[in-house]
């Protein structure tokens, strides 16, 4: 009966070390998908955004100004760096948002403001409040 435990804490202790080399399909106490919203604050509509998320361009079309749009992907990997690209008036605009991983729990707000300025801020937008309201910054 004690080699029977024996064994399942072992087990149980290498599950427990590997985890995170499972397969994201596997990792059930981890967020499966990844969400990503662009607004467009920027006083005119921007074309063709697309956004890279895990090295996959993902097309969102035309955003018409001071509307949003949401993405939501399936979670690929642990980390990955978003990249926007999109066309303001006749200039195509490229840029590196930031990472997307699990401490900003997979959600990410990109904000097109004018001249084509891109800002983002990581998490999702409860916690931004909570932090807003406790003063508590990452």
């Amino acid at each position: 009966m004690k080699k029977e435990y024996l064994v399942l804490v072992l087990f149980v202790l290498f599950v427990w070390s590997s985890r995170d080399k499972l397969p994201t399909e596997f990792q059930f106490w981890k967020k499966s998908s990844a969400g990503i919203t662009v607004q467009n604050n920027s006083g005119q509509d921007v074309t063709d955004v697309s956004l890279v998320v895990y090295s996959t361009p993902n097309a969102m079309g035309t955003i018409k100004k001071d509307t949003s749009k949401t993405l939501a992907v399936k979670r690929l990997r642990d980390h990955s760096d978003v990249v926007i690209r999109f066309k303001y008036g006749a200039d195509t605009i490229e840029r590196y948002v930031g990472p997307i991983d699990e401490d900003s729990d997979y959600q990410m707000t990109i904000s097109v403001n004018f001249a084509g300025v891109v800002t983002a801020q990581t998490g999702s937008a409860a916690e931004v409040k909570e932090e807003e309201s406790t003063g508590k910054s990452r």
